[in-house]
């Protein structure tokens, strides 16, 4: 948010996700509930007017951490 950007989000943050989560065996769902709870505190700490400051980003992480893009399933390798 402070870059006023998703480049970092989608450029570093994701593909280091994605490198490290499978690896770890956190399991997708654990990403996304903490999506949601993240989600939950910022609506109840801030008014709506600040609130569309990260709607984008918060809208941009649920689609890339989504299941159709991350089924709960590990695989075992």
């Amino acid at each position: 948010m402070l870059e006023q950007s998703l480049a970092p989000i989608q450029e570093e943050l994701f593909p280091l996700c994605v490198m490290l989560y499978p690896t770890l065996k956190v399991n997708w769902e654990l990403v996304r509930q903490m999506l949601h709870l993240l989600s939950r505190e910022f609506n109840w700490y801030v008014r709506w007017e600040q609130a569309q400051y990260y709607a984008p980003y918060q809208e941009a992480m649920w689609e890339m951490f989504s299941p159709n893009i991350f089924p709960d399933v590990i695989e075992v390798a």
